[in-house]
């Protein structure tokens, strides 16, 4: 009987994992193979990191390549033209104007000449060069923009190249005659009755030149001053003695701001916040609170002042100054402290006359006053000099012998005597605001001040010698000028309907009955003339008359004769503005054959360059010198380039500002 093997019993031995092992063919036994590498897939991995490797490399090598190109390239720079600023390639030439290529350009282009005058010669086309000078001032005229180029294309450069500034060297824009230097304008407008006529024309003449200008609007201009400091200004502290008009702002039926008080909308963002600060005391104290701060300020680079200049300025004394005690009101009166200064008593002419004493020409305890020359002399001129009691006025003349003081002398007097028409009776102490406001306008010489403008419709106030705001015009190289709306017609040397606001009528004939009205009176023959039409250089030939006309009750001022000028018109006009430029007048004494005008007052405006406007001398005789008489304080020495042709004592003299020679570095408009 045979031996079988027996069955494992079911239990003892764990079943194999089917999922992990199959059996091949052989019987062998092996591990299950996942899906990617059923497909083969890790060869596909080894081949793409293969062909990536050699395109990083082939672009290593492309790169590397062109950069050694451009290095080597020395006809190629890179200026980054386009509109931007501040390209990283820019910065690498900004110290290298110009590329290295100009010069062989220029070594390398043929010149082709002809010393025969009928020659024809046909220059061949040169693209190269063309090229290559388009590359330059497309490099040149471009600005620098981040990154690599972002340039305008075809080497022109349509960005602003190195050469455009921001503003600086600009040339002065014409105002109503007037040159503005400025690219950040206020203008004061004299927003009074008389003045109100002007305003809508004025202003839009303005914005045609400057449409951003700050126009100020207030009533008068008046500058009051108070114990040395400017009432309403930066530096005025205390109570003001002078009565303000009303502060309330005008406001039409609609409740919108009347036309005659500053729009603050109208206003830039920096003009805002100055009438926000100091809009009261420019209503209150006018134009003298609103040139004292705006001097300081450098919000604007020019300043315009368009009035009448019908008000002057008035100085008041309250505290103690020299030997001169404290003002004290009397019990229960209004307090009126007393006037030191007035340049409304003459209309603001500011004259002074120099008198020379004869020896021991005074003695001390009498009011009687030695001297060979009275030429020029008024009663009531306020008297200066060695011996002579401050407020002291002439109150007698004896001609060319001698002249009576109204209080008798302290000392003996000898020397000269200074005798004002400007009722002034400031110690020196109380003078000092003047020389502050025309030094800081001096400034804009350099840069550093605002420009000061006067437009007139009636007074040239600021054109009267020794005035503060003539003082500043001319030594900020500003300007002063009168004008007027008139009509003229092409071929004629004519100017009519120059019918004026307002004034009393000076007679002029008894034959004709007509008269001058008060508004020419600043107007006199030689005044230079300009405007549509006018020709360059003419002047006043013969003032114009008026006479009135009775209509019912009520009285017309008609024109009589119209002005006449040097020259023809060369076009037809209508009601359009003429201006008027007054020249700088002083006072002195002349000596036939002297090239020297000797105590000369009203003086300080005058400058070397200065052309002198007076029959007795030669035309385009200029001012070589202005020099301080040191024994004479007050008085000048000028020195001309060419020699008088007559005799004069205190003569009155005129002078025509020299041009402008200022650079103009100036910042950008204020933004609204």
């Amino acid at each position: 009987m045979s031996e079988e093997t027996p069955t494992p019993p079911p239990g003892d031995v764990p079943p194999a994992n089917l999922k992990k092992i199959e059996t091949d063919s052989l019987g062998s036994k092996r591990m299950k193979r996942s899906f990617w590498q059923r497909i083969g897939a890790s060869g596909l991995s080894v081949s793409l990191a293969i062909h990536v490797l050699l395109v990083f490399v082939a672009a290593a090598f492309v790169v590397s390549t062109v950069t050694d190109n451009a290095k080597k390239d020395a006809n190629t720079f890179a200026t980054g033209a386009g509109g931007g600023s501040g390209g990283e390639r820019v910065k690498s030439t900004e110290r290298k104007v110009q590329p290295k290529n100009v010069k062989s350009l220029a070594k390398t282009t043929t010149r082709i000449t002809s010393k025969s005058a009928s020659a024809s010669i046909a220059l061949p086309d040169m693209p190269s060069s063309a090229s290559a000078s388009s590359m330059i001032s497309g490099a040149m005229a471009g600005g620098a923009s981040k990154g690599f180029g972002g340039g305008s294309g075809g080497g022109i450069g349509a960005g602003k190249g190195m050469g455009s500034g921001g503003g600086k060297n600009f040339v002065a824009k014409p105002v109503m005659g007037a040159n503005i230097f400025s690219q950040r304008l206020a203008v004061y407008f004299d927003a009074s009755a008389s003045m109100l006529p002007y305003l809508e024309r004025v202003e839009a003449e303005i914005r045609v030149q400057f449409p951003d200008a700050d126009v100020y609007l207030s009533d008068g201009v008046f500058i009051k001053v108070q114990d040395g400091e400017v009432v309403g200004g930066d530096k005025f502290k205390g109570k003001s003695f002078f009565d303000p008009p009303s502060v309330a702002v005008k406001k039409n039926a609609k409740g919108e701001i009347a036309p005659t008080d500053t729009n603050p909308a109208k206003l830039t963002s920096q003009g805002r916040a100055i009438f926000k600060k100091h809009g009261d005391n420019f209503r209150k104290f006018s134009v003298g609170a609103w040139l004292d701060v705006l001097k300081d300020d450098r919000t604007y680079d020019a300043l315009i002042i368009l009035s009448d200049f019908q008000d002057g300025v008035m100085q008041i004394r309250t505290k103690a100054a020299g030997n001169v005690p404290a003002y004290k009101p009397d019990k229960g009166m209004k307090a009126t402290p007393p006037e030191v200064f007035s340049d409304r008593n003459t209309g603001g002419s500011g004259f002074s006359r120099s008198v020379t004493l004869i020896a021991s020409g005074g003695a001390s305890g009498q009011p009687i006053v030695q001297c060979k020359d009275t030429t020029g002399l008024i009663v009531g001129m306020v008297a200066l000099g060695s011996g002579i009691p401050v407020g002291t006025t002439v109150a007698e003349i004896k001609e060319n012998v001698n002249f009576t003081l109204s209080k008798p002398l302290t000392a003996a007097a000898s020397g000269r005597v200074v005798c004002n028409n400007g009722g002034d009776r400031r110690l020196p102490e109380e003078k000092k605001w003047e020389d502050e406001w025309e030094k800081t306008f001096a400034g804009a010489r350099e840069n550093k001040g605002p420009r000061l403008y006067l437009i007139s419709t009636v007074k040239t106030y600021g054109n009267k010698p020794g005035t503060v705001l003539q003082r500043c015009v001319s030594a900020s190289e500003g300007s002063a000028i009168l004008v007027k709306f008139g009509s003229a017609k092409k071929g004629e040397a004519l100017i009519s309907n120059l019918i004026p606001n307002g004034g009393a009528l000076r007679a002029v004939t008894k034959e004709t009955g007509a008269g001058r009205p008060a508004d020419f009176d600043d107007m006199y023959v030689g005044m230079p003339v300009s405007g549509k039409g006018v020709p360059k250089d003419a002047f006043i030939v013969e003032l114009p008359t008026f006479k009135e006309v009775k209509e019912g009750e009520l009285t017309k001022r008609v024109g009589v004769k119209p002005m006449k000028i040097s020259a023809p018109l060369t076009e037809d006009v209508t009601n359009v503005v003429f201006t008027f430029t007054p020249l700088i007048q002083a006072v002195g004494t002349l000596a036939k054959d002297s090239k020297t005008i000797e105590n000369v007052s009203g003086s300080v405006d005058l400058r070397p360059g200065m052309l002198i406007q007076d029959a007795r001398f030669p035309p385009s005789t200029k001012i070589v010198s202005v020099t301080p008489n040191k024994a004479a304080p007050g008085f000048f020495v000028i020195e001309l380039s060419a020699p008088s042709t007559a005799d004069a004592a205190n003569a009155l003299i005129r002078f025509r500002a020299a041009p402008s020679t200022t650079g103009n570095a100036r910042g950008a408009a204020p933004s609204r």
